[in-house]
């Protein structure tokens, strides 16, 4: 492929994901991205053997064109429970994520050598960071999942890194958000059930925000190595 058809290859790449995020959130087809029709959507899935396989590539699918990934991880959770639904959301996150991050990757080919000093400022803090910044900005909350994912891309972070870090620093989320979907929505809800489970999810949330602090605290100290 010559560089003019390599050129014309991304801004398509380009043009057609951001076609369908504007679609998704500009057209009618935003009002089925809410919890409100989780229940419709539990009620088909569970008729479904192949459930699970479809809300991986659901979720991974939806990784890349920005989909909340909140609405397929309580999906998860309220349809298969908070073991099976975590794996399966986790799944099809890290699918989402790495794809996100090669699109990034392809698309950012060369782009800092463009900004000059900048750039090559940024690159330089690119290469000495590792697993431990992965790690802390995944856990911190901030921009989007699906920003980090073309952004670690666009960067050139460390695949490995990246990974490890998306896949340790996401999985707490995961599971505590399935956790609390399959106790809110799943079994018997008597005043005495609502109260254990509501505490237990309240506890999980006060640790799930108060963690990235603690870890971010840990790992506090010289840049990371490679």
């Amino acid at each position: 492929m010559t560089i003019n058809g390599r050129n014309i290859l991304k801004v398509a790449i380009l043009l057609f994901i951001a076609a369908v995020v504007a679609a998704l959130y500009f057209t009618p087809a935003r009002q089925y991205m809410t919890r409100e029709h989780i229940g419709e959507g539990v009620a088909f899935m569970r008729g479904l053997w192949y459930g699970p396989v479809v809300i991986v590539f659901a979720y991974a699918i939806g990784c890349i064109f920005a989909v909340p990934a909140s609405l397929f991880i309580i999906a998860s959770g309220v349809v298969w429970g908070w073991k099976l639904g975590g794996i399966y959301a986790m799944t099809g996150g890290m699918m989402g994520a790495v794809i996100s991050y090669f699109v990034g990757r392809f698309l950012g080919e060369g782009l800092l050598e463009k900004f000059g000093g900048a750039g090559k400022m940024v690159e330089r803090q690119v290469a000495s960071a590792g697993l431990k910044t992965m790690l802390i900005v995944r856990l911190i909350p901030g921009p989007p999942f699906a920003v980090w994912n073309y952004g670690a891309g666009v960067a050139g972070v460390r695949f490995s890194d990246y990974f490890l870090g998306t896949l340790l620093g996401t999985l707490p989320a995961h599971m505590i958000f399935a956790y609390s979907a399959d106790q809110l929505f799943n079994g018997t809800m008597t005043q005495g059930d609502a109260v254990k489970r509501l505490v237990i999810i309240a506890s999980l949330l006060i640790v799930l925000t108060l963690l990235p602090s603690v870890i971010k605290r840990r790992l506090a100290g010289p840049s990371d190595t490679a």
